[in-house]
């Protein structure tokens, strides 16, 4: 009986641990997440939360909670971020990001093969075309890409939403990601390599506006933006900082062939 009493107050003694642990505040513990802009082409604005406006330039690093980013008709940026993802933003498109955070971490956890923290992004496409690579993600970590219709929540994946007059198109090269319907109980999964649409009109009633019976390959110019966006996720090292309780501290890494060009060399032969 005394056994029993004991495993009794072992059992509990667990329970009331892991209670305390799921009753964390959201988000504590977490600090302002970083980015890189590792590409940018033309004038891409960032609205910032105190009202200004100015040009992102590259290699600025930023801290995305808060901000706007718009681009034109001919320009486009792709960020490195510290939870080793990274983002394209293309032409023509405006993205909000309501929140990024994450929680610091110490050298031993450093790691090129995934995220070394748990990381919470929550972003609003507003509209144009939003690429992402986030296949080393945590399994504590989290995006979300919301949407005038629905959210799209990332599971370690790679791939591309693009939102216009027609709805919203999801294309996912690899991994799989899960798009939650407005206003309704019902979600789709999304494996790469895959694609489909879903318009205003089918979002009301739960249902894809048009999709491909089988998995199929994507479009070139789709295929070349997610990439575009894993390469920048390579440009970029965060190495973690001495104090464990400060943000990590970003790293640019050189392009390889940068380092095959001949030297230049102060001087020329004569015939």
């Amino acid at each position: 009986m005394a056994s029993c009493l004991r495993i009794l107050g072992f059992k509990c003694l667990l329970c009331g641990f892991f209670l305390q642990v799921a009753g964390e505040e959201p988000g504590s513990g977490l600090e302002n997440g970083l980015a890189v802009a590792t590409t940018v082409r033309g004038e891409v604005t960032l609205d910032l939360p105190d009202g200004t406006t100015r040009d992102i330039e590259l290699h600025d690093v930023e801290t995305l909670t808060g901000l706007e980013i718009s681009s034109g008709k001919d320009d486009y940026a792709f960020l490195s971020l510290s939870n080793e993802c990274a983002l394209g933003i293309y032409k023509n498109s405006k993205v909000r990001f309501e929140s990024y955070l994450q929680r610091p971490f110490p050298p031993d956890k450093e790691s090129l093969e995934y995220e070394p923290s748990d990381s919470q992004l929550s972003i609003q496409l507003l509209e144009g075309s939003l690429s992402f690579s986030a296949e080393t993600l945590s399994p504590l970590s989290r995006i979300l890409i919301k949407l005038p219709i629905g959210q799209i929540e990332i599971h370690k994946a790679s791939g591309r939403v693009l939102y216009d007059e027609r709805g919203v198109q999801i294309s996912i090269s690899r991994g799989i990601v899960t798009y939650a319907y407005p206003g309704l109980e019902k979600e789709e999964f999304i494996n790469g390599p895959h694609q489909l649409r879903i318009s205003k009109q089918s979002a009301g009633i739960g249902r894809v506006a048009e999709t491909s019976p089988e998995p199929k390959p994507l479009s070139q110019h789709t295929e070349r933006l997610i990439q575009a966006t894993h390469r920048a996720n390579e440009r970029v090292i965060f190495k973690a900082s001495p104090e464990e309780t400060s943000i990590p501290q970003p790293l640019l890494v050189a392009d390889p062939e940068a380092l095959l060009k001949p030297p230049p060399r102060p001087y020329s032969y004569l015939d």
